[in-house]
């Protein structure tokens, strides 16, 4: 039964009589006015400026208009809007429909909408239109989102967004499920989840077919067709996972990126591969660390100036340090391996348990060999060849071109030059130095257990 306060004028418009088979009315109640006020039961209160009320064989249906207000103490819940209808048979509210300006709050969240289908029996709330769920640090928006309050879920869907403000993380997907409590949910449909406040440039951009993500944004599982964008480069993987404490991004099951490294010194494109990608500092304006692990493979080169350096790298993995956003540091690891260009047009080709080099701003500046290293130093016009290896290689760069080779631990070389001008040489020590003068072999040093064989040039112009 519906109870009414105020004063209510009552126009009976029509009464129709069916067959006795039927033994039904059909009733017009309306226009009910002057701020009313109705209770349901005890636990729930409408409020509106205007009220019209039709009573029907199912029931009673109410049309409130005006300051519409809705409460259920019992559920710390209440609505208002500019108008709502109101269905309640038996004298019980079983479904309402609030339009213009929605907005419902609960003991642990608000949302706000265009309109909004509510359930009381069932706790069910559907809402249309510009939808706005907030809740302490996040806020969830969608064309369309059910309200599930039983079971604290939230459905969304029609260009769906969670930002997530203090972590400055937003995940979009077409559709999303997200579990309140436990502040998790799941993105599917084509989903990215990108740093907020985006700058252009330098934001992280993860899209994947599907994502799953739990502890207020800190861990994001990525599944289908992962890609990355960050600053110039581009990855992509089946598979990937964020973490956002250790602001790192993991790529797996087969990964690749390229991008651009670009200064006002020089332009160098970098691609690599690998079954692994972890990237460090994803969350940054500017990386901090990639390592590849497992078919490690990397290849950098100039794209300005012209005609530049290049280094090809592969290893079982592979540490990529960075400086303001580009390579200070390559250190491969496990079977590594490196074919070099220098700025000379000399080529370096080494193998080794471990490779490191330098390459602050860019430019070469050192390369090591750990491990029983092994290689070879080719000039320019292919003509002179230096074979070497040892326990340790270390080379040093002037300008990107080599200016010297430290060789330790069972230290050989073997010199050869075709042309005649700088003669033949055999040398094995404890320590082994070259240095060359541009690309050709000017000096040869060793010590400790020195053993040796020289062959002089023909030109007299050998070191």
């Amino acid at each position: 039964m519906v109870f009414f306060n105020g004063l209510i004028n009552i126009s009976l418009s029509a009464i129709v009589a069916y067959p006795s088979s039927c033994m039904s009315f059909y009733l017009y109640l309306f226009w009910c006015f002057l701020a009313t006020v109705s209770h349901v039961d005890a636990t729930e209160m409408i409020r509106a400026d205007r009220s019209e009320t039709i009573l029907r064989d199912a029931g009673v249906l109410r049309i409130e208009s005006g300051g519409v207000s809705y409460r259920h103490t019992e559920r710390a819940l209440s609505v208002t809007a500019d108008s709502a209808r109101m269905w309640i048979p038996d004298g019980v509210l079983s479904r309402a429909r609030f339009f213009g300006g929605v907005i419902y709050r609960d003991s642990t969240r608000t949302l706000g909408a265009d309109a909004m289908t509510y359930h009381p029996r069932s706790e069910l709330a559907t809402f249309h239109g510009g939808v706005r769920v907030i809740e302490r640090d996040r806020l969830l928006s969608a064309q369309r989102v059910t309200y599930r309050k039983k079971a604290n879920l939230l459905e969304a869907d029609g260009g769906a967004t969670l930002n997530y403000s203090r972590k400055q993380i937003s995940l979009r997907a077409p559709a999303m499920l997200y579990h309140v409590l436990a502040d998790s949910g799941s993105g599917t449909g084509g989903v990215q989840a990108v740093r907020s406040p985006e700058t252009r440039g330098d934001s992280l951009a993860v899209r994947s077919d599907s994502m799953h993500f739990a502890n207020l944004g800190n861990r994001i599982r990525f599944s289908g067709r992962v890609r990355m964008d960050h600053a110039g480069m581009r990855a992509q993987a089946p598979r990937g996972r964020y973490f956002r404490r250790t602001d790192r991004l993991e790529l797996e099951g087969g990964t690749s990126a390229v991008w651009i490294q670009d200064d006002e010194a020089r332009t160098d494109s970098v691609a690599l591969k690998a079954e692994r990608m972890h990237v460090h500092g994803a969350g940054g304006n500017t990386l901090d660390k990639i390592v590849l692990i497992g078919a490690a493979r990397l290849r950098k080169e100039a794209v300005q100036p012209d005609n530049d350096d290049a280094q090809l790298v592969q290893a079982d993995s592979v540490v990529l340090e960075m400086t303001d956003g580009r390579i200070a540091v390559i250190d491969a690891s496990g079977e590594a391996s490196t074919m070099l260009t220098s700025r000379d047009g000399a080529s370096v080709d080494l193998k080794g348990n471990r490779i490191r080099m330098g390459l602050p701003e860019g430019d070469l500046d050192s390369l090591t060999v750990h491990g029983e290293g092994s290689g070879a130093y080719v000039s320019s016009d292919g003509a002179a060849v230096s074979q070497i290896s040892g326990g340790s290689i270390a080379f040093d760069f002037e300008e990107g071109a080599v200016i010297a080779v430290l060789i330790r631990e069972t230290a050989r070389c073997a010199h050869r030059s075709e042309t005649g001008k700088t003669g033949d040489i055999r040398l094995s020590g404890d320590s082994v130095i070259l240095t060359f003068d541009g690309d050709r072999l000017a000096n040869v040093q060793a010590d400790g257990g020195v053993r040796g064989r020289y062959k002089p040039a023909e030109s007299g112009d050998a070191p």
